[in-house]
């Protein structure tokens, strides 16, 4: 299934379900660990106490078969969309938002460096009427650093100081590639950027007005090398940092 442009979706019905959570696993040549993550968001699922549903949004990848178009039968709370060429994450979110009927949302990379399991810790603050949008910090808490390049590391903390200077939330994590939020915050936002600045943008215009309540909370970070498959790289701080400034005031 093909995901309608930005304007077809906003006057279209919504494919997705009206229930209480929808996980969103946006993938991009993953197809080799996509079934893992989505078998395990399925188990999380079971365990849920809320009605959820799966989103998978294949970006154009290379790598897909069609084995996994006929994985998930009919039974399985689990809409697959196909989106080509291949156009970034912000740009298959974009796509993606105003689709949405759920009363929360979760974005979960397909590449295994976050683990399902962890998805009740994030929806819980939600539930809980606590925050509006929850970030998984891979940093923080009394815990040592995790196992990722230095490189990485060290660009990640800069843009998270970055971030921090301007606009004084205090995130430790704002490029955690798990995340949980209430849809009504993006049902009418409108992204420009398709590629890695998605990020600044989305989180900007999240805060815009300054009111939405924000919280993270510590999950566990399984590190995959650029010879597994990791896509950004640490010159794009660059980009990154551009993007943050530049978006501050839009």
């Amino acid at each position: 299934m093909n995901l309608p442009s930005r304007s077809e979706a906003q006057s279209s019905s919504s494919p997705l379900p009206a229930v209480d959570v929808t996980i969103v696993i946006p993938v991009y040549n993953e197809a080799g660990l996509l079934e893992s993550v989505v078998d395990r968001c399925l188990e999380v699922m079971k365990s849920l106490p809320l009605s959820s549903h799966i989103c998978i949004v294949d970006d154009g990848s290379d790598d897909w078969s069609p084995q996994l178009d006929a994985r998930w039968g009919v039974n399985d709370p689990v809409t697959l969309f196909r989106f080509a060429p291949n156009a970034g994450k912000g740009a298959v979110l974009n796509r993606l938002f105003p689709l949405l009927r759920s009363r929360y949302t979760v974005v979960i990379d397909a590449d295994g460096e976050y683990a399902p399991e962890e998805i009740e810790r994030l929806l819980l603050p939600l539930h809980r009427g606590e925050a509006d949008w929850v970030l998984g910090s891979r940093y923080g808490f009394q815990r040592s650093r995790p196992k990722q390049y230095w490189a990485t590391y060290l660009a990640n903390r800069l843009l998270a100081l970055w971030f921090d200077a301007l606009s004084s939330i205090g995130l430790r994590d704002p490029l955690t590639g798990l995340y949980a939020f209430r849809t009504s915050e993006v049902r009418e936002m409108q992204l420009r950027e398709g590629r890695f600045a998605y990020t600044a943008e989305l989180l900007w215009r999240a805060h815009r007005g300054g009111k939405t309540r924000w919280k993270e909370v510590p999950v566990s970070y399984r590190f995959r090398t650029y010879e597994q498959g990791k896509k950004i790289r640490w010159w794009e701080l660059g980009t990154l940092m551009s993007a943050f400034w530049r978006y501050r005031r839009d």
